[in-house]
């Protein structure tokens, strides 16, 4: 992707033209010329991607892509030399020619790109943020077939004939080319439908639709036969509809909705008048649970085998399968995974077909570039900005066939450089939002969020949108694949997903290595000529030390990796690090500390040594040694917070520890003057290696921790768990592995103030004693694995707050009292709470990016 090249290049030169932020210098009066360049493509594909001629953008694209990865290669090969000859200057004169040959070359391409521009634009200037009158959808393609729609008919049909006399909203959710629409309209022509309301219509809103030019055609279509004027403003249009459905009992479907605020725009013209009217909307965005009461979402599913079978066999055949074909047709509809829209869209092909098993073997077998010649592809990359192009596209170098953790995502994408800075943000929160604009468009799955509705696992919503994805990122060289120990010339990023070893190659250009194979033992790596590295996720592959060759690449942003022994103290050559993951079982056993040269590593921003510690700065290193960027650290030992450590790290906001009480004694106090230098302090973590009874004390907590996570500490319900109802803004609470231990928690005057979200999990507890007022804005409670636990409080469900309660593998008593504050709560119509029972049969296996378990 050209875009995401600019993005990063144009990063990379900011850092080296700010003088205060960089221990490099290079002219920037060379580069200047460069980074305006820049600037201007920046400019360029984001005006462009709001243009309908995509295709012409796309070609713009490939040309120049080579043009900016060379560029990119010039400089930062020139900044691997300068740091490996300690930046004695000695190729600057040959550097400054080669700027000048890229100014040069970058030249026409500037000009071809603005004179593309002035053509697609018809010479008008565009605005920065463009706004189409004209709404963007991709239109449904199977209306004429409702295979698998009856039963969904019949239930969302009882949805709308609800005998609630209010006016209500449903909305239909579901991924691009699933059926909502043909759904939709499958529902305005039942028959009880009809009888119900008098009025039914279907308008399209599409991606970007202006409040008027949505107001007239809904207009156009009830008022048939009256003028509806242009010139009318937004409030005339709106009043003239409201008049007219205030006579009428009306079912208004409003399809493709890709922006929730367009409710708030439309709600005042669409009147209640307590007769039953319904609004449906239709839409991609699959975290609208987020602020709609799951009482008004209606899931589409996908076609099951013997539906997609049926939809497929219509769309291929004008008659009955020949039955010589029929294993071979069914092979193909299942690989389609139950997608409607597949499913027509390789019929329609399969149906030019000659009938004989030989042609339909051949595309059975070559499915991939088969989709290649379908809508799918367009549907997938509908309107798809730049900026979301290159972290979707990403998705699919990670293994997929696991949740993938968010926090891992981000660090990757903010490594790749994907993440275009804002002043008043930082990356990680920028790119939570870039995901967040990927769920909402129906192309990423939400698995799991936390207590405060932040994503924490997700994948692709679909086996094809990843194949998809893969197919484009190869064809752009954005990534490839390695699954059979081969790569392809020029690739920039490689995600190893096999356990084939990986050999002397041609990877000269290669600037992330992703490993998502099985865990091995010390494959033959070769990194020599791979001096540009910015990202090297190496977690499955166990080193037996720390290899050297890493030290030599001093590009690298992100390095993750499992080895045994000690960080070598020329760590500290890589002076780009902003994460930083290292793993080691043995150091696990026995922990040890870093080398002190760690604290010379400015850029770090995340930092997770599972199995060492910070060491105390010497005096002979002075007392300027701060990581003054470090946000979070985790895996570390109790003996990391002592001796003003952490007051050297003055922006940490998580902090993860182990504490063993025979290394580090049985009384430690979290106290005050630990934390006090902490401002930014929200989570900590602690487990206990070797549970003791009472292992530290949890006295001195900052006011301003928000999540406490505790496992294996054998505190006393009694005497300790009064102490965290005290701390004022505490929201989550998570209690594991006999982090406390007694049979009876009673929460006598108790009162977690701020408490919303509880997790009780593999604790000995066989009673729990508590009033609403205990929990007065709880919303969350999650019992996991607590065998001996009896029952809920059955006031529990007097909280008005609780949304949620969730029961997995606990005792039968403990599940029928579950099942009894359900009861309650439909007796009451309380439609807010969900109690959820589920199964150890239910649990997913974590992604092989995700190594931190308890942290």
């Amino acid at each position: 992707m050209a875009y995401a090249v600019v993005i990063s290049l144009k990063q990379t030169l900011e850092l080296f033209l700010d003088s205060a932020r960089s221990r490099i210098q290079i002219t920037s009066s060379e580069l200047q010329p460069i980074y305006e360049d820049l600037c201007y493509l920046k400019s360029f594909f984001d005006k462009m991607n709001s243009l309908e001629d995509s295709n012409s953008v796309d070609e713009l694209e490939k040309d120049i892509k080579d043009v900016l990865h060379n560029t990119r290669d010039l400089i930062e090969s020139h900044l691997s030399d300068l740091v490996h000859s300690a930046g004695d200057g000695s190729s600057t004169s040959g550097f400054s020619r080669q700027l000048v040959e890229v100014k040069v070359e970058l030249g026409p391409f500037i000009d071809m790109l603005k004179a593309k521009e002035n053509e697609l634009t018809g010479n008008q200037q565009l605005p920065t943020d463009v706004a189409a009158d004209v709404p963007v959808s991709v239109p449904s393609r199977i209306d004429h077939e409702i295979v698998g729609l009856e039963d969904e008919v019949a239930m969302l049909r009882q949805r709308l004939l609800d005998p609630d006399s209010g006016r209500r909203v449903i909305y239909v959710v579901g991924m691009a080319g699933i059926g909502k629409t043909t759904l939709a309209k499958e529902v305005c022509k039942d028959t009880y439908i009809v009888d119900q309301f008098n009025m039914r219509l279907v308008v399209t809103i599409g991606e970007e639709c202006l409040l008027k030019e949505l107001l007239l055609r809904i207009n156009s279509e009830v008022l048939k036969g009256s003028e509806v004027k242009k010139e009318e403003t937004v409030h005339e249009l709106g009043n003239r509809l409201k008049a007219f459905l205030s006579r009428s009992t009306y079912l208004v479907v409003l399809d493709d909705l890709w922006d929730m605020g367009t409710w708030d725009q439309l709600e005042p013209y669409f009147p209640d008048e307590g007769n039953g009217s319904r609004i449906v909307f239709t839409t991609r965005m699959t975290n609208v649970d987020r602020v709609v009461n799951r009482k008004y979402i209606f899931q589409k599913r996908l076609l099951n085998d013997q539906e997609s079978w049926e939809l497929f066999s219509k769309m291929a055949f004008y008659d009955k399968c020949p039955s010589e074909l029929e294993e071979i047709g069914k092979t193909i509809a299942r690989n389609m995974g139950g997608l409607p829209l597949a499913l027509v869209e390789i019929g329609k092909h399969i149906s030019k077909l000659q009938t004989t098993v030989d042609c339909w073997m051949e595309d059975a077998q070559n499915i991939n570039s088969l989709i290649w010649k379908t809508a799918i592809p367009q549907v997938v990359n509908a309107e798809l900005p730049h900026h979301l192009k290159a972290c979707l596209f990403y998705l699919g170098l990670l293994h997929p066939n696991y949740d993938i953790p968010t926090s891992q995502l981000i660090k990757l994408w903010v490594a790749e450089g994907f993440i275009e800075p804002e002043a008043d943000q930082c990356l990680e929160q920028i790119a939570e939002e870039y995901l967040e604009e990927l769920v909402s468009r129906g192309l990423v799955i939400v698995h799991e969020r936390s207590y405060t509705g932040r994503i924490k696992t997700c994948r692709m919503i679909h086996k094809l949108v990843r194949d998809i994805c893969v197919t484009q990122a190869r064809q752009q060289k954005l990534f490839h694949i390695v699954n059979k120990g081969t790569t392809q010339k020029n690739q920039r990023r490689l995600s190893i997903q096999s356990d084939v070893l990986l050999g002397v190659m041609a990877v000269s250009r290669v600037r992330s290595l992703v490993f998502m194979c099985a865990e091995h033992q010390d494959p033959l790596l070769v990194f020599e000529g791979v001096r540009c590295l910015k990202v090297l996720h190496a977690l499955p592959i166990r080193f037996r030390e720390f290899p050297n060759e890493v030290l030599k690449l001093v590009r690298l942003r992100y390095l993750a990796i499992t080895f045994e022994g000690e960080l070598p103290s020329s760590i500290s050559r890589l002076l780009n690090l902003e994460v930083l993951i290292i793993f080691s079982r043995h150091a696990i056993c026995s922990p040890v500390f870093l080398p002190l040269e760690i604290w010379k590593l400015q850029k770090l921003r995340h930092l997770h040594c599972m199995g060492f510690d910070l060491p105390v700065p010497s005096t002979e290193y002075g007392d300027d040694l701060y990581l003054m960027n470090l946000l979070t650290l985790s895996g570390v030992s109790f003996r990391t917070c002592g001796d003003g450590v952490l007051a050297r790290i003055p922006k940490l906001t998580k902090l993860g520890i182990r504490f063993d009480p025979a290394l580090h004694g049985v009384e430690i106090s979290c106290s005050a003057a630990l934390f006090s230098d902490l401002h930014q302090f929200e989570s900590f973590k602690c487990a206990v290696t070797n549970p003791s009874r009472a292992a530290f004390s949890l006295e001195g907590f900052p006011s301003g921790l928000r999540k406490l996570t505790l496992g294996r500490c054998g505190f006393l319900w009694d005497e300790h768990s009064t102490i965290i109802s005290q701390l004022p803004n505490l929201q989550v609470l998570k209690l594991r592995w006999n982090a406390f231990c007694g049979p009876r928690w009673e929460l006598r005057d108790d009162e977690y103030h701020s408490l919303k979200f509880l997790v009780l999990e593999d604790l000995n507890i066989e009673e729990l004693i508590a009033e609403p007022n205990n929990f007065p804005v709880l919303q969350q409670l999650l019992i996991r694995r607590c065998y001996y636990l009896q029952q809920i409080p059955p006031d529990m469900i007097d909280i008005l707050t609780l949304k949620v309660i969730e029961v997995d593998d606990c005792s039968i008593s403990l599940v029928k009292s579950a099942k009894r504050i359900q009861e309650e709560q439909v007796d009451r119509r309380n439609d807010d709470l969900q109690v959820r029972i589920r199964s150890s049969s239910d649990s997913k296996n974590p992604h092989p990016l995700d190594s931190m378990n308890f942290f």
